[in-house]
């Protein structure tokens, strides 16, 4: 009988997932090297691990950003850091099971709260994602050219909720610094991979919405546009989750030390 070869748990014939530590033991399939440009390589790795359906992923996904939503938002209203630390809390949360999910991994809803365990580690994940911000911050009060630089070193910063994750022994200055380093020479294919996503959804959107303006059939395309946002607003936290954890990977990965 197979074992896992992480926990060295015993399995069941045909089985895709370890039930004791959730790993994915299946064969993994051969897999062909991809060229272009690096931003295209990350969409073809993201995408192959859409493909695989990740249902559950997906529903993690949706639930993490709701409580995002939810504790930002209540928690703002009275006192705003408070929102703030809840979403970058789940934030790095949510970056682990994605990392997770792109190595077909099994995840759960209750690594949603990983973050929240002990005070060292909400002190640790603060402090680093709190630090990146507000060096963002300050970069975007520069007169004129500041929200450029703010968008370039939010790029440059954002490997820094995946390094907090698989990387314990570095402290919040260090991943801001590990992330400055590996982000070096990229920064333009991370805002490509944003840019297209958002260019198609604008040209999907400016389409539909000329179609709407037809007589009488119109109002058919105005529906259509109306389904594809859902599906849109569904599915894209997800793809955008996965592209990140396929950047780090690319560009960190525990082989690229």
């Amino acid at each position: 009988m197979a074992t896992c070869k992480k926990c060295g748990s015993q399995l069941a014939e045909g089985e895709k997932f370890c039930p004791n530590c959730g790993e994915n033991v299946a064969a993994p399939a051969a897999s062909k090297e991809v060229s272009g440009p690096l931003f295209w390589r990350i969409y073809v790795k993201a995408f192959a691990a859409l493909m695989e359906k990740p249902f559950r992923l997906w529903g993690v996904s949706l639930l993490g950003n709701l409580l995002i939503a939810i504790g930002s938002s209540l928690a703002g209203v009275a006192i705003p850091a408070i929102g703030i630390a809840i979403a970058m809390l789940f934030n790095v949360a949510l970056a682990a099971i994605f990392l997770k999910g792109y190595h077909r991994e099994q995840v759960y809803c209750r690594e949603l709260f990983d973050t929240f365990k002990d005070w060292a580690t909400i002190k640790r994940v603060l402090t680093g994602m709190g630090w990146s911000a507000l060096w963002v911050f300050l970069w975007g009060l520069i007169p004129i050219v500041g929200p450029i630089f703010a968008i370039i070193k939010g790029y440059e910063y954002g490997l820094v909720p995946y390094i907090l994750v698989k990387k314990p022994e570095l402290n919040a200055i260090q991943a801001r610094e590990l992330s400055i380093e590996k982000t070096k020479g990229h920064k333009g294919q991370m805002f490509l991979a944003d840019l297209v996503v958002y260019a198609i959804i604008f040209i999907v959107a400016l389409v539909l919405g000329l179609l709407g303006m037809i007589p009488y059939v119109g109002v058919l395309f105005l529906i259509i546009m109306v389904l594809v946002f859902i599906c849109i607003g569904v599915l894209l936290p997800l793809f955008k989750g996965l592209v990140s954890a396929a950047f780090y990977e690319e560009l960190i990965g525990d082989d690229k030390e």
